[in-house]
């Protein structure tokens, strides 16, 4: 009897070390997938692959009959991540969003000034609207 007792408290403890080990592989799981979120990793994949045809629908839209050239350009400065950020300061401005609009001082020029940058239909306004100023010219854009 004492033998069937000592079987069953091992199979016990076996199978509670095993819902450890799988709890804490699951948390060290979540905790890599949180940390890769944090630091960017898979960024273009998840904005291009995941978001790309709505990109290029709002720039289509604002652009028209440009919208090849924009989505070209907005594909170079921000592979069509409408989060991107470009950390080299120019001034005391930063590029930011779709098409990496210099924030804020050329951002607050345009139309969209109220609006955040990292907005995709924002950017995209702004970015037409700088694209107008400038006489259907891409010169304000590293990307051509």
């Amino acid at each position: 009897m004492l033998t069937v007792h000592q079987d069953n408290q091992k199979t016990s403890m076996q199978s509670n070390k095993r819902h450890v080990v799988l709890k804490l592989a699951m948390a060290a799981l979540l905790a890599a997938t949180l940390f890769a979120g944090m630091l960017g990793a898979n960024t273009k994949t998840t904005h291009a692959a995941g978001n790309e045809s709505y990109m290029t629908s709002i720039i289509q839209n604002v652009f028209g009959q440009y919208s090849s050239q924009a989505i070209h350009i907005a594909t170079c400065e921000s592979s069509l991540n409408p989060n991107a950020v470009n950390s080299i300061a120019i001034g005391n401005s930063h590029a930011e969003g779709l098409f990496q609009i210099l924030y804020p001082s050329t951002w607050m020029g345009t139309s969209q000034a109220s609006a955040s940058p990292f907005n995709a239909q924002a950017n995209a306004q702004a970015a037409h609207d700088i694209f107008v100023r400038d006489g259907y010219s891409w010169r304000e854009w590293q990307c051509q």
